[in-house]
């Protein structure tokens, strides 16, 4: 473990303390949408130093408990905290027997890029967030939900590289809305009207690209507005959020399929028109159609 740790992390081992039980420790990594998900399990409990770890990470303790020190300070952590860690930070871990957590790690860098995209403007200094301090998890409510919801399909070892990106971009904005000071009072801001024709433009990228990984950033880049416009807009004109308009485009595609493609699986075809949870699928595809996906193909196969 201390190799892994030193080779992978660049961190050490400092100590650990097996006791009566055997010494077990599990890390698993992946990028996703630009996000690193981190998750780390001790049985035992162990300290780890770690040095100059890059990006801003966001912890969330999933069982057990556990303290980070860095710089004289010291933060408890438990499964009703979570903790941001600054970017370029060297702090020491200590982790008690049946420690869980998955990390978030974001590029500071990234991060800006992608608030900018939303608000429309520069955003002067360095990111203000709240770093090594205790936070209700109750306050991180998305954030941790996109997380624990990407945790479980990755489990599952599914390749779903569309939904995947999209969500992985959708911690990102949860992460900006729910630690970046004034950010969500800047995204609030009631930005101009817009026309039926730029809201038209806006439809016609998304049908042309519905069929991979798209965010609200993206399409706001490609129609030279910002994300905040891209939201009034379909609001003002359609009464529905852009990405409400993106999955009942998806929706319909996956209909369309339901009745065209004997051969392919529902399953399969709900994954390939971008849905990461089938039982997500089945549920909105009922609000749309009226009926399961199931029934939708029972009828095509008994005509």
């Amino acid at each position: 473990m201390a190799e892994s740790l030193w080779s992978k992390y660049g961190a050490a081992l400092t100590s650990a303390a097996p006791g009566a039980l055997p010494f077990f420790a599990l890390a698993n990594r992946v990028q996703v949408g630009g996000v690193h998900l981190h998750y780390c399990r001790y049985d035992t409990p162990v300290e780890i130093q770690f040095s100059d770890m890059p990006g801003v990470r966001q912890m969330l303790c999933l069982s057990s408990g556990g303290r980070f020190s860095s710089a004289g300070r010291q933060v408890e952590i438990d499964t009703g905290a979570t903790t941001i860690v600054p970017s370029d930070s060297s702090f020491l871990g200590s982790y008690g027997a049946g420690y869980q957590h998955i990390v978030t790690q974001f590029d500071e860098d990234a991060l800006r890029q992608k608030a900018e995209a939303i608000v429309g403007c520069s955003l002067p200094g360095l990111l203000i967030m709240p770093m090594l301090e205790p936070l209700p998890t109750a306050s991180r409510v998305r954030s941790r939900q996109i997380t624990l919801a990407l945790a479980q399909i990755l489990e599952a070892e599914a390749t779903i590289d569309m939904p995947l990106v999209e969500m992985g971009q959708a911690l990102s904005s949860a992460f900006l809305l729910e630690n970046l000071a004034g950010f969500a009072d800047r995204f609030a801001e009631e930005p101009k009207g817009a026309s039926m024709a730029a809201v038209k433009v806006l439809e016609d990228y998304i049908r042309a690209n519905w069929n991979r990984p798209l965010t609200v950033e993206e399409i706001a880049g490609a129609c030279g507005i910002s994300v905040r416009s891209v939201f009034a807009r379909f609001k003002q004109h359609r009464g529905i959020a852009p990405l409400t308009y993106l999955r009942d485009l998806r929706l319909d595609h996956a209909h369309q399929r339901l009745l065209d493609d004997p051969e392919d699986s529902v399953i399969s075809i709900a994954m390939a028109c971008g849905f990461s949870s089938f039982g997500h699928f089945a549920r909105r595809y009922r609000d749309r159609f009226g009926e399961l996906p199931s029934t939708t193909r029972a009828r095509r196969s008994g005509a």
